[in-house]
């Protein structure tokens, strides 16, 4: 009976013209899918939250791994204004960001036998390193929080770095 409710309720405001409250109950926000990651040559067991990042809607990156990969680790990046040309580099970082706004990636990687992470941020355009930072501890969490600024969470701090040269602070 729920359903034959609705169904009058329906009508009846279409008659009345009045607005349903019923159809005005939609999602706030409109989902379309844009790309099919595997059919860019992306296994789909590298389409997880450890592997992939979107820092905007410009760039996707995703790190793979291993054995399937043919035993080397790359990062692929696809730019969503030509994504059926995904960019695919070796790499040996834990982690990989796209700059929201240009063609620069962060990448992170553990130091070995110690308890923390070095940084590195690249301009894939000039080719050049625009910055390099060993951290003293382990970055749980990082976002790039404007075109040129990191934020970087360890266990007991917070830092910002923006990449001018300095150091995290």
């Amino acid at each position: 009976q729920a359903t034959k409710v609705t169904v009058e309720s329906e009508a009846r405001a279409r008659a009345t013209k009045r607005p349903n409250t019923m159809a005005q109950n939609t999602a706030p926000i409109a989902m379309k899918e844009v790309l099919l990651l595997p059919s860019l040559g992306i296994n789909q067991q590298y389409i997880s939250f450890t592997n992939l990042t979107m820092e905007s809607e410009k760039y996707i990156c995703v790190r793979e791994m291993g054995a399937a990969t043919g035993g080397t680790n790359n990062v692929v990046i696809i730019d969503m204004e030509s994504p059926m040309q995904p960019m695919r580099r070796p790499i040996t970082a834990d982690s990989a960001l796209m700059n929201p706004n240009s063609k620069c990636i962060a990448l992170k990687a553990g130091v070995p036998n110690q308890q923390a992470d070095h940084l590195q941020v690249f301009n894939l355009e000039t080719k050049a390193k625009m910055g390099s930072h060993q951290m003293p501890e382990q970055v749980v969490f990082w976002k790039w929080i404007s075109p040129t600024k990191l934020g970087i969470v360890s266990a007991t701090a917070v830092y910002h770095w923006e990449l001018n040269g300095t150091a995290p602070q």
